[in-house]
């Protein structure tokens, strides 16, 4: 073997345990709700220069790093930079090479994690010069946790890459999402008559009862092994003493085959429909796609070289669809294909959520040996 592929054999080897962690506990500490990323984007562009990175930052708050490569092509690592719902002063702690927290807020795993590896890697190659790999356009979004925010708004032609991965999924170590699935978010309005509910009920119109009727014979829940709906919230009303004349469903539909999720909406729709025309009440239905299901066949090029360098560590390769979405959802629907890798989060968006530190570390080895390994 060759010096320079002597060099590469070993990077990943070169992962150093106690820096990736001290990298991951000073990116948790910098609260980052989605929504208020602007510390945190502040952050990362110091880093990502600091590391040799040419950065950029679009107007909504997404952040652009691109490394120069030794050879040819260009490679897309996405992450993204906000964590789940309105948690902040998280303070990790950890028990038996465990990190986690008191249980009182998330961890911010999802997705400092794949950020934290992101910035070990450039770490590597900054003090291996010697090492061949491709460019690599860092992309960390804004807004991922509230419907790809970042990402839907993103300008792709200040992107190169022909292909990517994506560090932010959950799964065992070895983990490739090849297929997620579309993201439908539907609001429902209904219409009712408000009036005294204590002087004159009977001219009214309840609009709570209407939704309580829909509801109750709407499909949700776990529909079929790829189907899945829930109503999330529910709003209307305005007092005690009065038959409420309006509310409003949010919920959401998704499924990995277009035809069962068409099928799902028209049956939430029906629902609705019946149960408004019951009592003489209206409604508005609306939907919007936040993200469009993607499938990645075993031979196609990122899946290919996630697959080998995996085995290259000698770790199994787990073929794994996803529930979710990703910012992989959107760049796989712009035409640039990329797969879902697992960092070692567990029960992301949960006060439970956690993270091994020996997990994170095999993550970051396999994200070290996709950009160095020799190209097929």
């Amino acid at each position: 073997m060759s010096a320079n592929g002597q060099t590469r054999a070993l990077l990943a080897d070169q992962v150093d345990t106690d820096r990736l962690v001290k990298t991951f506990l000073e990116l948790v500490a910098v609260d980052s709700p989605t929504g208020h990323e602007e510390e945190i984007g502040k952050e990362l562009i110091k880093r990502f220069t600091d590391l040799g990175c040419s950065v950029s930052q679009d107007e909504i708050g997404n952040v652009f790093a691109v490394y120069s490569g030794t050879r040819p092509d260009t490679v897309l690592l996405s992450t993204h930079m906000d964590t789940a719902g309105k948690d902040v002063g998280i303070k990790p702690i950890i028990e038996d090479g465990i990190i986690k927290t008191d249980g009182s807020t998330i961890l911010g795993a999802d997705d400092k994690s794949g950020i934290a590896g992101c910035l070990e890697l450039l770490t590597l190659l900054r003090s291996n010069q010697d090492v061949k790999h491709p460019a690599i356009e860092f992309v960390i979004s804004v807004g991922e946790e509230s419907g790809l925010v970042g990402s839907r708004q993103m300008d792709l032609s200040r992107l190169n890459a022909s292909y990517g991965f994506v560090m932010d999924t959950a799964g065992v170590i070895g983990a490739v999402t090849y297929w997620a699935p579309t993201s439908v978010y539907l609001t429902i309005e209904l219409h009712g008559k408000k009036v005294h509910a204590g002087v004159e009920p009977e001219k009214g119109i309840n609009a709570v009862k209407v939704a309580a009727e829909a509801i109750a014979v709407m499909p949700l829940g776990r529909i079929d092994e790829e189907t899945v709906a829930n109503i999330g919230t529910i709003a209307g009303g305005e007092a005690r003493n009065i038959v409420p004349g309006e509310v409003v469903l949010e919920g959401m539909a998704r499924s990995h085959d277009q035809e069962k999720l068409d099928a799902q909406l028209a049956a939430m729709r029906s629902a609705v429909s019946e149960a408004a025309e019951r009592h003489g009440a209206t409604f508005d239905f609306d939907t919007e796609e936040i993200y469009r299901t993607y499938k990645i066949d075993e031979s196609e090029r990122p899946y290919r070289e996630a697959a080998r360098a995996i085995e290259t560590l000698g770790i199994e390769v787990f073929p794994r669809k996803s529930g979710g979405g990703t910012d992989g959802n959107f760049f796989n629907a712009k035409g640039i294909p990329c797969v879902a890798l697992a960092t070692g989060m567990v029960d992301e968006h949960a006060a439970t959520e956690h993270i091994a530190i020996e997990d994170m570390v095999m993550a970051c080895k396999i994200l070290v040996t996709i950009v160095t390994q020799e190209p097929e």
